[in-house]
């Protein structure tokens, strides 16, 4: 984990997304976001920016942002009520924006919020993908069941 220089400000991660029937790619991906700095606040999508982008998710926005909250890693949730983080990282104004696959971007694609973060003179960062972890399995293979 980043430890902050003494008499230096903490680094400010960022990363955002859905966070919908929490797994280990999840925490995986928090775990690395963390790691890139001293403290990792978490945008977490509300149910209808979830709902136009992907699909309704099974756990509300308020308990989502309850789970990730207790995560260890974790140091801030806040909600995000739009597809891209732009205000959010204008508010926040974080030292690096670090985000996993989905919510907008394939391998090729710029992160959503990446032209603001290099705007405000931060750092983008994609995390990687957790091969065979991903909510959309899991209801896959409940459906199956």
């Amino acid at each position: 984990m980043a430890r902050k220089k003494k008499g230096s400000e903490p680094k400010i991660v960022y990363t955002y997304g859905v966070f919908d029937l929490f797994h280990r790619g999840h925490a995986e991906l928090l775990k690395e976001a963390k790691a890139l700095g001293d403290v990792l606040v978490v945008g977490v999508f509300t149910d209808g920016v979830a709902e136009s982008f992907k699909r309704k998710p099974v756990i509300g926005h308020k308990d989502r942002m309850a789970v990730v909250a207790s995560l260890r890693y974790v140091d801030r949730v806040v909600p995000l009520n739009q597809l891209a983080p732009d205000e959010s990282l204008k508010r926040l104004k974080p030292h690096v924006l670090a985000k996993g696959p989905g919510a907008g971007w394939g391998e090729k694609n710029e992160i959503p919020g990446a032209a603001t973060m290099k705007k405000l003179g931060g750092k983008v960062v994609k995390l990687k993908y957790h091969n065979g972890i991903s909510t959309s399995d899991i209801i896959k293979k409940i459906k199956t069941i």
